[in-house]
């Protein structure tokens, strides 16, 4: 036995007589995915922001031959380019989004994630966010951190079940310890990449998002949220008259989930009609996304002061900030603060940049990601919901309704609602805006919104943008756990196969007659009551025609079996399945109160129901 595997069963064994449970060794194994989870976080930000502080620095460009305007142009191409030659050339792989190829390991390998997969989103990802490329974190992170938990399970050789709990760890460590949000981290890995509320998987993850979070306090030196709040914010209440006005940008923010979902979704699939090699497509979309930085630049040359790139490049965390502070709002001349309180930045906010932002970053999404840059879609999310959280906000100033609006605490509310839509993860959506800015105080318009986004956008489209992505592969994604599916559907539910009735003292050669009568080779056995005592089934039925000269010397009561289960028509399809699970048959009997044969249940009808309410 390797020694991995031997480690395994030894811990194991001294957590089950310290009386633990059998698959308690998962926590110190997910305090270890934690640990390195933080770890790999914490690197992939400081990539990030290495490599954009080498394009963009901080201010002017003094050792450059060009002009600085021309970077923005000519920086997101050459991004793309390097990331086209680095995934054909270096890793061989063809474009995938992170967050849906996890959710398709999960669900079609076991869980099993090479790791020149990490590597790859890793330089990738780095290479299309820092220089420019409209794309967030979170999707390559979780990728990365699941191809940590990944590695971890097979050095171990885990079973398939924790397998997949392990892949969570990594993936809830990572996300946490980059967004510095551990409930958020767990939240999004049961909600949306295992869908499994179970406890024996929830305590693993919650200890490996813990250890991520603290390993990159740890590293960073810091437990600061993303975006700083100002005082007017940390000092708002929230007001019982409000719940209209946040119930209608709910709404609005569920519609531009729709639109994002429609857009970027299918954004790979338009850029493939595209007759260029796969590798020049990046460099073709950034530099698309560069002139598009150069018009916004020409009319609005600096919305937010001490912010000198297009609003909408990279993952626009400090346009978000800014967005986030009361000051933006104000007339400029009432501003006495350059730079924000408490160092925040500001922005010169207006119903027409907001949109006019909140359009750019939607197309330069559509840009960088459907042309093959790596990167996640929730960063984007929050900006355009920032975007039209504070527009919708200076249109409530404008009607003057609602007394003491203020635009900002509807920008906070519009990220999450736009999250919550796009990804239809309403926990996940309020609980990471929440811990990305620390400010409880809005916590119940942040919830109102994201379930009213989620609501929606669900009205208009069943699949997330994930789901979306992962149908395009051919994979279902559903929107639920399995099991729960299974449990919603009864055996009345599924459409039953006629019973071919036959009684114990038939001869067999009446089997082989009524096969060729109604195609079947799965025959209900009777009594003389027409009650049930047994199948005869068809793999029976193949093994004794290979002995063609037994058949007129026997009868249905020597073939059939006696040991196989029935169904009743209440029972559900979960249960139905672990039936056939534990006998390798094609067909089960629906009985009645009086034990008579109603029909037969067979697992592709059975699997055809499920399907047909996962598609829902």
């Amino acid at each position: 036995m390797p020694s991995a595997a031997r480690f395994r069963v030894i811990l194991n064994r001294l957590l089950t007589r310290a009386g633990f449970a059998a698959d308690w060794y998962l926590i110190p194994i997910a305090a270890t995915i934690g640990i390195f989870g933080g770890l790999v976080a914490t690197g992939f930000d400081l990539l990030i922001e290495t490599i954009t502080t080498i394009c963009y620095g901080h201010g002017e460009y003094p050792g450059l031959p060009m002009p600085p305007l021309m970077l923005y142009a000519t920086l997101p191409a050459a991004g793309g380019l390097l990331v086209g030659l680095v995934r054909w050339f270096v890793f061989h792989l063809q474009q995938s989004h992170g967050i849906p190829m996890v959710i398709e390991s999960l669900s079609r390998q076991g869980g099993r994630i090479p790791m020149k997969f990490g590597f790859a989103k890793a330089i990738n990802a780095s290479l299309t966010i820092g220089t420019g490329g409209s794309a967030g974190v979170e999707g390559p992170i979780i990728q990365i951190g699941a191809v940590v938990g990944s590695t971890v399970a097979r050095f171990l050789r885990v079973s398939r079940e924790q397998v997949h709990t392990l892949v969570g760890c990594g993936a809830a460590a990572s996300m946490a310890g980059i967004f510095n949000a551990p409930i958020a981290g767990v939240m999004f890995v049961l909600e949306v990449l295992l869908r499994d509320f179970s406890v024996r998987t929830f305590i693993p993850i919650v200890v490996a998002s813990v250890f991520g979070t603290a390993m990159a306090q740890a590293l960073l030196g810091s437990n600061e949220a993303i975006f700083t709040m100002p005082l007017a914010m940390t000092q708002y209440e929230f007001s019982m008259p409000e719940l209209l006005p946040y119930a209608g940008l709910g709404l609005l923010c569920g519609l531009l989930g729709v639109v994002i979902i429609g857009l970027v979704g299918s954004a790979g699939q338009a850029w493939a009609r595209l007759k260029v090699p796969g590798y020049i497509r990046p460099a073709i979309g950034g530099a698309l996304l560069g002139g598009l930085g150069l018009l916004f630049l020409q009319v609005w040359t600096h919305p937010v002061h001490g912010f000198n790139s297009p609003i909408f490049f990279a993952n626009g965390y400090p346009v978000v900030e800014a967005m986030l502070n009361p000051q933006s709002y104000l007339p400029a001349s009432t501003v006495l603060v350059p730079d924000g309180d408490d160092g925040q930045q500001i922005m010169s906010a207006t119903m027409l940049v907001l949109l006019a932002a909140l359009l750019f970053k939607l197309t330069g999404t559509w840009l960088t990601l459907g042309s093959g840059g790596a990167g996640g879609i929730f960063a984007p999310s929050l900006f355009m919901g920032a975007c039209l959280g504070g527009a919708f906000g200076i249109g409530l100033q404008w009607l003057a309704i609602f007394p003491g609006v203020n635009p900002a605490t509807y920008a906070l509310a519009g990220m999450a609602g736009a999250l919550a839509a796009v990804a239809h993860c309403p926990l996940t959506a309020f609980l990471l805006v929440f811990e990305i800015t620390k400010n409880y105080k809005v916590i119940l318009p942040v919830m109102l919104v994201a379930i009213l986004a989620t609501t929606c956008a669900q009205f208009f489209r069943r699949d997330s943008i994930y789901a979306l992505w992962l149908r395009q592969r051919g994979v279902r994604m559903g929107t639920t756990a399995d099991l729960t599916l299974l449990r919603r559907l009864r055996v009345a539910d599924v459409e039953l196969v006629a019973a071919v009735l036959v009684h114990a003292d038939d001869p067999a050669a009446r089997l082989v007659e009524l096969a060729e009568e109604y195609a079947t080779v799965d025959f209900a056995v009777c009594d003389e009551h027409d009650r049930y005592i047994g199948m005869v089934v068809g793999e029976d039925l193949r093994t004794t025609l290979v002995q063609r000269e037994a058949i007129p010397l026997m009868i249905v009561g020597e073939l059939m079996r006696t040991n196989l289960p029935t169904v009743l028509a209440d029972e559900t399809l979960d249960v139905v399945l672990d039936k056939f699970s534990r006998h390798d048959v094609a067909s089960l009997a629906l009985l009645d109160d009086q034990q008579q044969v109603r029909g037969l249940i067979t697992r592709p009808r059975l699997m055809r129901s499920y399907h047909r309410l996962l598609s829902r």
